[in-house]
């Protein structure tokens, strides 16, 4: 009798043990920068307090620098076959596949953090309908100061933008291209170093935190803000990897996930300027825009936005509409 209440024992252990192992879920989380990136840094400490508040229910082991081996417009549908759990998708990069997502990827659209956050907001209804039919939602976002050019040498007109080759990260930098008479080539991050060093390239378009990753001094001497877009990450979740959460973990990675959106779009401000000066520290220059210039680039920036928003669709036009009636212009 004791020999079968000892079995019986050990199996009610076992499988209570066996069930605690199946409850724990881990997420892959693709992540297209560097490890000591912002957005890569944000990540972790979504992943650190997300396995605080679900007690070790759900950890997300981060996979930074694309080394899942996904690259940013093929991320979207990745996500959507269940190619990958969860993953950091730049909203510019994937308008190939969904052309209203590029709306807060667009030319000269906003000039500040507050206009930055707003043209978001009023796009995250949109965004979420349109994600949904890619089986997939967005858990946070963060965004990144605004892009500039690094070139070899002074840019202070329309007119000397003709004749760069310039990597750019998305179909805004293409048609910016195609616009100014700039050769654009749309690269991963991770090849813009060997293409400097090979000749292809003689400048880029990013923020300044991304400049300051790439050291960006070392082969090129000029960064001019030009301030062409401020894009948003989204943080992006599959919907049946997410169902399959039970309700009370759902609701701790919803609570963490909205701390983290607006801690991300605070530190992007703070990003810019620390970057900026390590720009300068390190030899480059920091060529200011000038009027006359500033008035090229938004003539340039009104054809391009109209030129996308006949592909993009009236939900898209009509969330241009609004922002503009809010911010004046």
């Amino acid at each position: 009798m004791k020999k079968v209440l000892f079995v019986l024992i050990s199996v009610f252990f076992a499988t209570g043990l066996f069930s605690d192992a199946m409850a724990k879920t881990k997420w892959d989380l693709h992540l297209n920068y560097p490890a000591g990136n912002f957005h890569s840094k944000g990540a972790q400490q979504f992943a650190d307090r997300v396995k605080a508040a679900t007690g070790g229910e759900l950890t997300i082991v981060l996979h930074p620098g694309a080394s899942l081996g996904f690259k940013g417009p093929e991320l979207l549908r990745a996500l959507a076959e269940g190619q990958l759990a969860v993953a950091e998708i730049p909203t510019g990069m994937v308008e190939g596949d969904a052309p209203v997502l590029a709306l807060t990827a667009q030319p000269f659209i906003s000039t500040n953090a507050f206009e930055q956050r707003l043209l978001y907001q009023l796009s995250k209804e949109t965004y979420k309908k349109v994600l949904k039919r890619f089986n997939q939602f967005t858990l946070y976002t963060s965004v990144w100061p605004f892009s500039g050019i690094y070139t070899q040498r002074p840019i202070t007109s329309e007119a000397d933008l003709k004749g760069l080759k310039m990597r750019v990260y998305d179909g805004t930098g293409l048609a910016f291209g195609k616009a100014t008479g700039i050769a654009a080539r749309k690269m991963p991050f991770s090849e813009v170093y060997p293409a400097m060093k090979a000749g292809l390239l003689d400048s880029m378009y990013t923020s300044s935190v991304s400049g300051v990753d790439a050291k960006a001094w070392e082969v090129l001497k000029y960064f001019t803000p030009i301030n062409i877009v401020g894009p948003v990450n989204m943080v992006n979740v599959n919907l049946d990897v997410w169902n399959q959460l039970p309700k009370n973990i759902q609701a701790a990675v919803l609570e963490v996930a909205t701390q983290m959106e607006d801690e991300m779009w605070d530190l992007a401000g703070d990003m810019d300027r620390k970057s900026r000066a390590t720009l300068k520290e390190n030899g480059m220059t920091l060529s200011p825009v000038s009027k006359s210039f500033r008035a090229e680039l938004n003539a340039i920036g009104d054809k391009l936005r109209a030129d996308w928003g006949k592909k993009a669709g009236s939900d898209a036009q009509n969330i241009m509409n609004e922002y503009s009636k809010i911010v004046g212009r």
